[in-house]
């Protein structure tokens, strides 16, 4: 039976209500929270303690000012937090992200750790403690980002591709965005990386904020509000 003028005008005006609400939502302002080791934490620019929340303007180097600015040049009202620490594991990542979770209101969370023990732990670990990072994550309305290893000379040639390789299973097992920056980063990791050849140089955490940032909106997509009930409605004759 097709539906009425007046509930076809009405239902019109529902989804351009909802359409409306999502584009004010991004004035509203939004957290960041930026998680993981020495590289989130922006080595070797860094040279206060690790991070606590700091915004970017106060931590020195990383992703994280580049990224805020991406997102603000893109109309959103972002905060991108520092809380990465020098030398943690998924480790003492899971024991820890509990009270970065609850520190402020983030909208997301960006994943990237387990380096440090890939050396004397098993990828498996690594993978497994994640998963429970976005569990928590997720468990609190906050959006988990899953970040792949950046390149690493000082491991065996496979072993980094081996764990991303785990990493990207996971993401699409818990349906959540991956930021793929050993792919953005391998092709030029001499150009990109500090002298140590395992952390990122500024060119490389500029790159590696636009991956984090087209994560962000694939995420935003990942999790928008289903409106085919309404246009199925509004097509239905």
């Amino acid at each position: 039976m097709p539906t009425s003028i007046p509930s076809r005008i009405l239902l019109l005006v529902v989804l351009l209500s909802g359409l409306l609400m999502t584009g004010l939502s991004r004035a509203e302002q939004i957290v960041v929270n930026a998680f993981g080791d020495s590289i989130t934490t922006g080595y070797p620019y860094w040279t206060g303690t690790d991070g606590n929340g700091c915004l970017p303007s106060s931590c020195g180097g990383g992703y994280r000012a580049p990224l805020q600015t991406l997102l603000q040049n893109n109309g959103r009202n972002a905060v991108v937090q520092n809380w990465g620490r020098r030398g943690d594991t998924t480790a003492t990542g899971l024991a820890r992200i509990d009270s970065v979770l609850t520190a402020s209101t983030p909208r997301y969370i960006l994943l990237m750790e387990g380096t440090n023990e890939l050396y004397y732990g098993s990828a498996q670990t690594v993978r497994d403690n994640l998963a429970l990072m976005i569990d928590k994550a997720a468990a609190r309305g906050v959006i988990p980002i899953l970040g792949t290893f950046s390149p690493d000379p000082r491991y065996p040639e496979t072993n980094i591709p081996a764990a991303n390789a785990l990493l990207k299973e996971l993401a699409l097992k818990k349906n959540i965005a991956l930021a793929d920056h050993f792919a953005a980063l391998i092709d030029n990791w001499s150009q990109l990386s500090w002298t140590d050849r395992f952390h990122p140089n500024t060119a490389g955490y500029t790159i590696m904020a636009q991956v984090w940032a087209e994560a962000i909106q694939a995420a935003d997509r990942m999790n928008a509000p289903d409106l085919t009930p309404i246009l199925m409605l509004l097509l239905d004759e």
